[in-house]
């Protein structure tokens, strides 16, 4: 039966730890079908647009965001060819864009001219992912729907509980962007339809959360992924950091 380990936001940016090392040394053991990395990868704080204008703001550059993403996921895959090099064959590596590598596109489009050819030049480097997803797309697998959220209709704003994505878009969904884990599961006349939110696999502090940065960090597997039904496994980062790091 079909296994996906699922990734959620790794948020790598300037001076924080690389997350992806002891993962990456979990998926060689587990050996799953596919990976999915949620997205938010690339953290690209000098791209945010609430911070602009503040003085921690103007330290922060656009190539030492990229060049931070890129060098984790060198580690993350310098590990996985080591202990497992078959993966390279045996495993679907899948990542899906977040609103925080949107931000990059955001400001292609809308940035000034003279930006296009750097950003351009120095960009993410999606290398050993067999598949690259553009931000909100929706990808199926075995009939559990992968999306970095899934939108409310109207207001096209992320839905925020595991519960609410069930009651809105009756199916199977698996979503990042928030952190956290919260897990739902509900009955219908054609069988059973899951949601989870997984969106914090990285181990720093967000500044703005200053009363909320206890939320859980750390992955899952999806085991038996079969006609949009599924069990899981979950684990925590702390306690993948101490069994392999």
């Amino acid at each position: 039966m079909t296994t996906i380990y699922v990734i959620g936001d790794t948020q790598s940016k300037e001076g924080v730890r690389n997350p992806l090392i002891p993962v990456a040394y979990h998926i060689a053991e587990l050996k799953p079908d596919y990976v999915m990395h949620l997205g938010d990868h690339w953290d690209f704080p000098s791209l945010s647009q609430y911070d602009k204008g503040k003085k921690s703001h103007r330290a922060r550059t656009y190539s030492k965001d990229v060049m931070a993403g890129n060098i984790a996921m060198e580690e993350f895959w310098a590990i996985l060819d080591k202990h497992w090099p078959q993966h390279k064959k045996k495993c679907k590596k899948i990542i899906l864009l977040g609103n925080h590598e949107e931000r990059r596109t955001r400001a292609m489009d809308y940035g000034p001219d003279e930006l296009v050819d750097l950003m351009e030049f120095i960009a993410p480097d999606y290398t050993g992912w067999d598949e690259v997803h553009d931000f909100l797309k929706i990808r199926r697998i075995k009939g559990v729907n992968f999306s970095h959220y899934f939108q409310n209709l109207n207001s096209g704003k992320a839905i925020g509980t595991a519960r609410q994505i069930l009651m809105k878009k009756h199916a199977s969904c698996i979503a990042g962007h928030m952190q956290g884990f919260d897990y739902a599961e509900m009955m219908t006349d054609v069988g059973m339809i899951q949601a989870i939110i997984l969106g914090s696999t990285y181990y720093h502090k967000e500044a703005y959360k200053v009363q909320s940065n206890h939320h859980y960090r750390g992955t899952v597997m999806l085991t038996n992924v079969c006609g949009g039904q599924f069990g899981f496994n979950r684990y925590s980062l702390k306690s993948l950091t101490k069994k392999y790091l």
